[in-house]
């Protein structure tokens, strides 16, 4: 049924970490290139959106996962490592108030940028690959694996998600 048949991925490592967040880094330090040129203090609304963004998405997002709600006072995941748990781990399903602020916060994260990248073809287009690439990277060997089952993007079989303790 999917393409990735990998056991379900039960704990990160730094390496996931590490890996996630190189991948990461191609699109948000072309957007502050793109931002810095024209205005340094643009630059630093920018981050403040991107720490808003991540602040509101561990909220809302990330403290339903079963990596988040791990013991310990730091999160170990794929994005976060060593951050200390700033909320309360939440079991169940998100939702609709959680999942509209994280679409939210993740929408404002990948558009912010835009008005000044479309000044600049170049690193608009290594915006753009950056981040599907980012995308379709996660969806193909994250989400057909990933233990966090009421994730929106969770593409785990409904026969491969019994029996994994999550």
């Amino acid at each position: 049924m999917t393409e990735n048949c990998q056991d379900l991925k039960q704990r990160y490592s730094f390496a996931d970490y590490l890996y996630w967040s190189l991948m990461a880094a191609v699109p948000l330090l072309t957007a502050a290139t793109a931002i810095a040129a024209v205005s340094l203090l643009w630059l630093g609304v920018y981050l403040l959106v991107l720490l808003a963004g991540l602040l509101t998405l561990c909220r809302f997002f990330c403290s339903h996962c079963p990596h988040y709600g791990r013991s310990g006072k730091t999160v170990k995941c794929l994005f976060l490592w060593g951050l200390p748990k700033f909320f309360e781990p939440r079991r169940g399903p998100l939702g609709w108030r959680a999942k509209g602020l994280s679409l939210l916060a993740a929408v404002a994260m990948v558009l912010f940028p835009l008005y000044w990248l479309l000044d600049q073809p170049g690193q608009l287009l290594v915006y753009a690959v950056a981040l599907t690439a980012v995308g379709m990277t996660l969806r193909r060997h994250e989400c057909s694996r990933c233990i966090y089952f009421d994730c929106p993007a969770n593409r785990v079989p409904v026969e491969r998600r019994t029996g994994t303790g999550a």
